[in-house]
This record gives C-alpha cells, structure tokens and sequence, in this order.
C-alpha cells in the first residue's frame, strides 16, 4: 500500500468519525439519553386516581416537555390514593397556582401528567424543589368517561321513566278511539274552517276593492272642494276690495253733502246763493236758445236769434 492510500483511508475514516460522533451527540442530546445529563429536581404529587400512568411518562407544561415521571404510582399509607415522583429541569419553575392533572393522548393512548396554570399563577411563588403537591386530579380517558357515564346514568334513567310515562298517557288517554275519532273531527273542522276563511278573504278583497275605489272619488271630491275654496276665496277678496271702494265713495259723497251744507263748494253755493242759481239757470236757457257761437244774454238781447 502507498502512502497515497493511506493517506486517502485516513482522511476517509477521521470523516467517518466525526459524523459518528455528531450523530452520538445528537442522539445524546435530542434524546433520553440527553435527559441524564441535564440537572434536574423532583416532585411528590399525590393523586386521587392514577389509572394508566407509568414510569417514564412524560411531564408537561403548556405542550412542552419539562420532565418524567421517576416512579409508578404508590399507594398512600391512608389508602386516599396514589403518588408519584416527578423530575422536573431544573431550569422550569413552575408556580404554586398550578394545577396537576393526569391527561390521556387520546381514548386508549398514553397517559402523561400536565401541568396546568391557574389564572393568578403568574403572580404565586414558584415551587420549591423536594415539594408534596396534594390535590392532583385525573384529567378524562376512558376512565374518566366511564365515571361520568356512571354518574350520568341515574338522570338518563329517571329521564327514559319519564318518556316511558307520557308516551303512556298518550297511548291511554289520547290514542283511543274516542280520542282519535275527536282529532278526525278536529282536523275536518280545521279544513273547513280554512276553506270559510279563503272564501272570506276573497270578499274581504272585494269590499277592500270598492273601498280604495270610494277614497279615490272621495279624494276627487277634496280636490274640488280645495279648488271650489280657492275660488270662493278669491270672490270674498274681490267683494272686499268693492266694498272698500264703496265706503270710499259714500265718504266722497258725506263730504260733498257736508261741504254743500255748510255752503262751500259748487254746490253749496248754488244751494245757498239765489242770485247764482238764477244766474246759472239763465246761462242754461240762453245756451238752448242761441248756441256757443250767436249766444247772447236773454235780458240784453233785443232781436231774434239769426236762423240756422
């Protein structure tokens, strides 16, 4: 062998060892295998009922695995239940507001105990290590279900009695041909009842017909009582507008009759003066007599007037 091919095997094997290596590594502390080299601390807890909970499960917090279960469940020496020992890292704090219950993966899967964080947990102080936790619960599985069907029973059992008991009545007290022959009855008087009421909503549909027709004549009538109104408005302000009109001129006509007493004016002074009533008068007659054009005073006038 060269020492090319030794040199080649060489290189070949220390990368063959190194990814041996990284795998070992990886195993170790991805692993179970990586959980012996971690620091941890333990915790007692005690449980009513442990059914199905072995050692190595796993130990959660919100989802995450934070330990395992070092012990199966033990009896308590006051046979009140069971307890188990947890490893916990001992980086996990976990707070005294928490609550210890044995979950199930499924129906008929492995069991696991979560830790489940109280409301106020955040502000309680954090478990010491070395600690009995007391009032662990079982969280369900088929042990749980059979304990609530169990409890249920007695309820659905009163409840089919009660079922049983009207269904019962029903079959005695309705269910009899007294009581069928009544329902028949009452179905056929339903169905004529209904067929009376689609008869009359027909007619009410008529009546409602001639009624819309009655609105629409007496919705005409409004409009020419409307515009018969705005005539008769229109007539009372004309009347008014001839009245006042009126008064104007009967007050004209006081006031000429007032002056014509009194003497003033044209008439007062025909009325009140002799001389220039006769004096009017002859103007009148000699204005007949004569003309506009040959007038001549009657008194002075000595021929007769020239022929026309």
């Amino acid at each position: 062998m060269t020492s090319e091919d030794r040199a080649t095997q060489s290189k070949v094997g220390t990368f063959i060892l190194i990814g041996l290596i990284t795998i070992a590594v990886m195993v170790v502390y991805f692993g179970r295998l990586g959980e012996g080299v971690a620091s941890y601390y333990n915790l007692r807890v005690e449980f009513p009922n442990a059914s199905g909970l072995l050692r190595g499960a796993e130990v959660l917090l919100a989802g995450a695995r934070i330990g395992r279960v070092v012990t199966s469940p033990t009896m308590l020496a006051n046979m009140d239940g069971v307890y188990v020992n947890l490893r916990v890292l001992d980086n996990v704090k976990i707070p005294s507001a928490s609550e210890f219950v044995v979950g199930s993966a499924g129906l008929l899967g492995d069991k696991y105990v979560e830790i489940r964080l109280k409301p106020n947990a955040k502000g309680s102080k954090m478990i010491e290590p070395n600690t009995t936790i007391q009032g662990g619960s079982d969280g369900g599985g088929i042990s749980g279900m059979a304990d609530s069907a169990a409890e249920l029973m007695p309820k659905l059992q009163a409840a089919v009695e009660n079922i049983n008991s009207i269904a019962k009545k029903i079959d005695t007290g309705v269910l009899t041909p007294e009581g069928i022959k009544s329902i028949s009855e009452t179905v056929k008087n339903f169905q004529t009842t209904s067929a009376a009421f689609v008869i009359a909503s027909g007619k009410v549909d008529a009546v409602v017909a001639k009624v819309d027709a009655v609105v629409g004549k007496v919705d005409k009538v409004a409009t020419q009582a409307e515009g018969a109104i705005s005539s008769g408005k229109e007539a009372m302000d004309s009347g008014k507008k001839a009245a006042d009109e009126l008064q104007h001129a009967l007050a004209d006509i006081r006031s000429l009759l007032r002056d014509a007493k009194q003497g003033q004016g044209t008439l007062g002074m025909l009325l009140s003066n002799r001389e220039a009533a006769d004096n009017l008068r002859t103007l009148i007659s000699n204005l007949k007599r004569y003309g506009i054009l040959w007038y001549r005073d009657g008194e002075k006038a000595k021929s007769p007037a020239p022929a026309r």
